[in-house]
């Protein structure tokens, strides 16, 4: 068997045994089937696979099956627009301000402004019990916080040093008697 070059009327063979060609096309087809052997013989093909699967398929009653549906499954469930695009909303404003407070804390976290900068302060007593404070460095200091910071760093006394009592042992093995 050999294929005819006439693809468009072998593409409509299908539809033609099925019966879903308009009155034009098929007899169109019909024209073409009666000159052509390869067409026809196509379409007796297709006429035996049609037959082998009809007889091999159970028959389904859709009409059967749908009235014996429950009425209830029948309608399709549609979620409540409402109710979708409230939790949708309430999600967005919760992300929205849980970004604005995070945003919040991290500028006065991180910021520093004078009216809210983080202050160091020292304070060193002096012999009238004044402390001194300084957030600036020393340019902050006035003359008698400057003195009397001087006065306190010269009553610091270092650490004394401390020396052995007994001098450490040579590496000779010998202990002292």
């Amino acid at each position: 068997m050999s294929d005819c070059p006439n693809v468009e009327i072998r593409e409509l063979l299908p539809d033609y045994l099925g019966g879903r060609l308009s009155d034009v096309r098929r007899s169109e087809v019909s024209s073409h089937l009666a000159s052509c052997q390869d067409c026809a013989e196509e379409l007796a093909l297709l006429q035996l696979v049609r037959q082998a699967y009809e007889a091999t398929t159970p028959a389904v009653n859709v009409s059967a099956i749908v009235a014996a549906l429950p009425k209830k499954a029948t309608r399709p469930v549609m979620r409540s627009w409402r109710r979708s695009h409230a939790f949708q909303i309430a999600a967005a404003v919760s992300f929205i301000t849980l970004g604005g407070i995070s945003l919040a804390v991290a500028r006065s976290f991180f910021s520093v402004s004078p009216d809210a900068a983080l202050v160091d302060t020292v304070a060193v007593n002096t012999v009238g019990d004044t402390p001194i404070s300084f957030a600036g460095g020393l340019s902050d200091l006035g003359d008698d916080d400057v003195e009397a910071l001087i006065t306190a760093l010269e009553s610091i006394e270092a650490l004394p040093v401390v020396e052995p009592s007994d001098p450490p042992l040579s590496g000779t093995g010998r202990q002292g008697s």
